[in-house]
């Protein structure tokens, strides 16, 4: 069920980088029918992935015992890019790829507390994806929507970043049956 939920989780988010693909189904199906297929099967990748995890026993590398002390803080941050990138911030406005960013630092943390095979195949799955999702957005050059950054959406990103954090740190094994530490 893991192997078969990242398949389904990455191969629907890699149709954008196929424009004609995209374009076809888009037209095909109108904007909002397009937009919750792919938020549907995005879930159930999603949640194939969560229960078919399992941690393996043998490590890959030692656990960086850093990241443990340092991980609310690094989550905040990721979780700042990720509320970034549904508003019309000036850190998205700066960074052009706020999503992307945040889905990197928490999968570099991950890696960084998660040795096993499992982890390490799930965790770099989702840092290589954001790592190829900038890159594309680079080659490509299309055009972005243009907005006014306004400085309350930055200041909401935190807000919400110390909020979804908190919540993260207190029901982190409740949402996805792994433990912190």
């Amino acid at each position: 069920m893991f192997a078969t939920g990242l398949i389904i989780f990455f191969g629907i988010h890699l149709v954008p980088f196929f424009p004609k693909t995209k374009s076809a189904l888009y037209s095909r199906l109108g904007e909002n029918p397009y937009m919750g297929t792919f938020s549907f099967i995005s879930l159930i990748g999603l949640l194939m992935i969560i229960f078919g995890y399992e941690r393996a026993i043998d490590n890959l590398y030692p656990i960086y015992s850093h990241a443990y002390a340092y991980s609310e803080y690094v989550m905040f941050f990721s979780l700042t890019f990720l509320v970034a990138a549904y508003l019309p911030t000036h850190l998205k406005k700066i960074t052009k790829h706020p999503m992307s960013i945040g889905i990197g630092i928490w999968a570099l943390l991950h890696l960084a507390v998660n040795p096993d095979i499992i982890s390490v195949i799930l965790f770099g799955a989702f840092l290589a994806y954001s790592v190829l999702d900038i890159l594309v957005s680079e080659f490509k050059k299309e055009e972005k929507k243009l907005y006014e950054a306004k400085i309350l959406y930055d200041v909401l990103s935190v807000v919400v970043a110390v909020l979804i954090t908190s919540l993260a740190y207190n029901y982190h094994e409740s949402l996805s049956g792994v433990p912190l530490g």
